[in-house]
């Protein structure tokens, strides 16, 4: 049987054989494995286009590539392209519209003017991309619009924080969560490709929102605020790790709240979508984010 399809790569494995394994996802979410001869190479996250024949390998079925491209190289137009790395991005749980009108009203809610003043500022220059770039290029929400719906999911657990300690100004907590992943606009390459730009490479989200903020409240009159001061103590701090790119773990309440929900969700969201790929009586692939761990899907689960 041959074979003649997109795929996505998900990890290879090195191999003393002449070939080695890729494992891959196809554009119906379905893993297969190709064997590339030794010498031919691809990297991780990409996109590529696969021709090949089946290949009984150890008794399990893979297949032997017989010519493969980068999806980028293909002589294809840019809207041929960019639907074909959608059907690897998209996420139909996604409404951009409902999650947009969620933070902008949250916005206009803030009763700090300087807080608010900095945050629509930053939101609107940065809002055409925000409401489609993923979170992240592999490990959680990497797909269209996972940058809104991770901003989103944030502000729904913050208000419970909110709710239930009153010693919480809720509108630096909002106001962080909005603005602590918008340079990812700037860090990642884009919808559907797993590259940084050179400034994502070379500087990161979190020293670039850091710098976004000063500028603005620069410009809006804002400078050396205690507002301006505390937003960006909690983007620089949200990653609490220095291993992890934050240069300060959280030391206020404010950016304790920021980071939990942060992790909470880039945690959690992806080991949601892993049981959603398996049946009940089965453990999910690894989950990166979770310590590589895989999940068991009970017959509770919903």
């Amino acid at each position: 049987m041959t074979y003649d399809f997109y795929a996505k790569v998900l990890l290879t494995n090195n191999s003393t054989y002449d070939t080695y394994s890729i494992v891959c996802i196809n554009s119906l979410g379905e893993n297969v494995v190709v064997r590339l001869k030794k010498g031919q190479e691809v990297k991780i996250n990409n996109i590529y286009h696969f021709k090949g024949e089946d290949m009984d390998f150890k008794g399990k079925n893979h297949i032997r590539v017989l010519e493969y491209a980068l999806l980028d190289d293909e002589s294809l137009s840019d809207d041929e392209k960019l639907s074909i790395k959608l059907g690897f991005t998209g996420s139909p749980k996604v409404n951009v519209k409902e999650y947009a009108l969620d933070i902008e009203s949250t916005i206009d809610s803030f009763e700090n003017k300087v807080i608010k003043d900095i945050t629509s500022y930053i939101y609107n220059k940065y809002k055409e991309r925000f409401i489609k770039y993923p979170a992240a290029s592999r490990f959680h929400h990497a797909y269209e619009g996972g940058l809104i719906f991770h901003t989103h999911t944030m502000l729904e657990l913050s208000r419970a924080f909110v709710k239930n300690y009153p010693h919480i100004n809720s509108d630096l907590v909002y106001s962080g969560i909005i603005l602590h992943d918008i340079m990812k606009t700037e860090e990642l390459g884009g919808v559907g490709s797993s590259e940084y730009t050179l400034k994502g490479k070379f500087l990161g989200h979190i020293s670039m929102i850091e710098a976004e903020i000063v500028l603005t409240a620069e410009r809006l009159g804002y400078k050396d605020t205690d507002e301006a001061l505390l937003l960006e103590h909690i983007v620089l701090s949200h990653h609490e790790e220095p291993e992890f790119g934050s240069p300060r773990r959280p030391l206020i309440l404010e950016a304790l709240i920021v980071h939990l929900c942060d992790v909470f969700d880039a945690r959690v969201e992806p080991t949601i979508e892993a049981l959603e790929k398996v049946k009940v009586g089965e453990f999910s692939e690894q989950i990166p984010v979770n310590n590589k761990q895989r999940y068991y899907k009970h017959k509770l689960s919903k």
